[in-house]
């Protein structure tokens, strides 16, 4: 017997044939015995099994009786589809299937399929996590036959405030209103019951927790019941589509006030030393209300405040405690390579507390700059800073490459805190070390790229810590009208064909005809790249490997992303390149040069 699976295990979704999987699929249509359970699969799910294929209902069916049957038709050399409705690892029978498997030699795999739960939310049109309410979802059942450990009870669990599915429970309502009261939830808490979800009987029902069993009559099996206390909390937008939430394929788009300070005063006194500070440089000043007056805004609570403008300001320097200000900003705390400056000063200015961000957002700089300016000390307990060594993720910050993996920095930090030497695999010598004597005792230079710390265009999978240099150039060419997702997905591509990381990126370029492409601009600005444009005759005089005489003829050059792309990146690198040459993409063209 090879080691080829023999029997799969396949989730049959909630009841619409629909809702199966394309390989789940595809792999009854090939089976030679496809069993289902009859009383909760319907028979249309497998009734693409092949002609001649043995189709059994096995909701009648002993364990034993469905595994000789299993093994009667793998012992002849044939194949076993056992589908399951929904997924087969939730509340499903496989562990006990699976052990006789074992058992007698026989391999076997399982398909996924879509659960009652998710089906029954796809319905309803609700979600399971709401931002700032809820980031969970329990999946439980109350007792039964199979009982329920007590540290899982229902009351236990939605204590938690979390969205909740329980299933296996439709002849239970008494009970499930009692322990979700018990829970603490309040009775208009949102409920929303999938009954027969994706069966011709399908019912959808929404309803609260004081409505449920009036609206639950005559149901009795086949229901799952969604709890979603958050489901009527506030719309709060999601940060994967927040302007200052950046990631691997779009920087942050900052603010207009993002080159501003936000300066807070606790009291009187304080008050005084935050209108010394914001003197310096832009700033925004915050005072409680009993302390507003013109210039100053007004906050009810300071935790408040600081959680509104967060992310609209690249520092935040408080004349307050120490233990205030942590616990203001904890929630808001995403990543040291995102997070804005944040510097404590106690209100007589001696202390000047670099808090957070130290190096990539700032603050050891701006605490040095403050404590000069207030006549105070500086407090900055970065390890390199109190080593007197550099820090590697400043030096990239100052050099212009992004970092891959931030929680990569510390290990090499802390190398050069202790006196070591970290090595750096540099050919182009984005930072600035080849030859520079003031960093020779800290950095040693090597030519493979397993160094511990290697900067690349590429996407590196290296196991040190990973920059890119930001000098890698687009060059676009479009049709008119084209979308701000067809340029995206023609720049990711052109990326992957390349190898390179999209953190390289240092702008778009493109002839000048196209300076007001709408899709383009979009593209440009949901990647937060600057935009170049150029004169068809600056572009016809770059030389480039795929002219085209019909681009030409329309717009008097010969190339527009080759040749853009050039332009720009020798704008940064007299000597910079051509990467990726033409690639096309439906509407799009790009190339890479830096």
């Amino acid at each position: 017997m090879n080691n080829l699976p023999h029997v799969y295990f396949i989730g049959a979704g909630p009841g619409d044939p629909d809702l199966i999987t394309v390989r789940g699929r595809d792999l009854i249509s090939r089976a030679d015995l496809v069993l289902y359970a009859g009383s909760l699969v319907p028979a249309q799910v497998v009734a693409c099994a092949k002609t001649g294929a043995s189709v059994a209902d096995s909701a009648g069916l002993s364990l034993d009786e469905t595994h000789a049957l299993i093994l009667e038709t793998v012992r002849r050399g044939g194949t076993v589809a056992r589908v399951h409705t929904g997924d087969p690892s939730l509340f499903g029978s496989v562990r006990e299937q699976t052990a006789l498997l074992d058992r007698d030699g026989v391999p076997w795999s399982v398909i996924p399929g879509v659960t009652a739960a998710f089906a029954a939310a796809a319905r309803a049109g609700v979600s399971f996590t709401v931002p700032e309410a809820t980031q969970s979802l329990v999946i439980t059942r109350l007792h039964g036959r199979t009982p329920v450990p007590e540290a899982e009870r229902l009351r236990e669990l939605a204590r938690h405030r979390s969205s909740v599915a329980v299933y296996l429970s439709a002849d239970k309502v008494s009970e499930l209103t009692a322990e979700l009261r018990l829970a603490g939830l309040p009775e208009d808490t949102v409920i929303v019951v999938g009954h027969k979800v994706g069966h011709p009987q399908e019912r959808i029902i929404r309803t609260t927790l004081a409505g449920l069993e009036d609206d639950m009559a005559g149901v009795t099996r086949q229901a799952v019941f969604l709890v979603l206390p958050a489901e009527e909390a506030p719309v709060v937008p999601s940060r994967l589509y927040d302007p200052a939430f950046g990631h691997g394929f779009r920087a942050a788009a900052r603010p207009k006030s993002w080159p501003r300070m936000a300066v807070y005063a606790l009291t009187r006194q304080g008050l005084e030393l935050a209108r010394r500070i914001a003197a310096m440089a832009p700033a925004d000043l915050f005072a409680p209300e009993r302390l507003a007056t013109e210039g100053i805004r007004g906050f009810g609570r300071i935790a408040d405040q600081v959680h509104a403008n967060f992310h609209l300001h690249h520092a935040h320097v408080f004349v307050a405690a120490t233990g205030i200000v942590v616990r203001a900003i904890a929630p808001l705390l995403q990543s040291k390579a995102t997070d804005p400056a944040v510097v404590v000063c106690d209100q007589n200015g001696e202390n000047v507390i670099s808090l957070l961000s130290g190096h990539l957002g700032g603050a050891n700089d701006l605490a040095r700059r403050l404590a000069a300016h207030l006549g105070g000390r500086a407090v900055i307990t970065t390890a390199t800073d109190a080593a007197g060594t550099p820090a590697i993720d400043t030096l990239a910050a100052e050099r212009g490459c992004a970092i891959s993996d931030p929680a990569r920095i510390a290990a090499v930090n802390a190398v050069l805190a202790d006196g070591g030497t970290v090595t750096v695999y540099d050919p182009h010598d984005d930072l600035g070390l080849r030859g520079n004597a003031e960093w020779r005792d800290f950095f040693e230079l090597a030519e493979q790229p397993t160094a511990q710390v290697v900067v690349t265009l590429e996407a590196s999978s290296a196991h040190g810590l990973v920059l890119h240099p930001r000098r890698l150039f687009a060059g676009v060419g479009c049709r008119r009208g084209v979308s701000r997702d067809e340029v995206l997905q023609a720049l990711r591509e052109a990326l992957d064909a390349g190898g390179l990381a999209p953190a390289a990126l240092a702008g778009l370029a493109s002839v000048n005809l196209k300076a007001d492409e709408e899709g383009l601009l979009e593209a440009a600005g949901h990647l937060n790249l600057p935009t170049y444009f150029f004169e068809p005759s600056v572009l016809d005089e770059t030389p480039v490997p795929n002219p085209s005489q019909r681009v030409r003829d329309r717009i008097g050059a010969g190339s527009v992303c080759e040749a853009a792309s050039v332009l720009a990146a020798r704008m940064k690198n007299p000597e910079a390149r051509l990467i990726v040459p033409k690639t096309v993409r439906g509407n799009v063209t790009v190339a890479l040069a830096g």
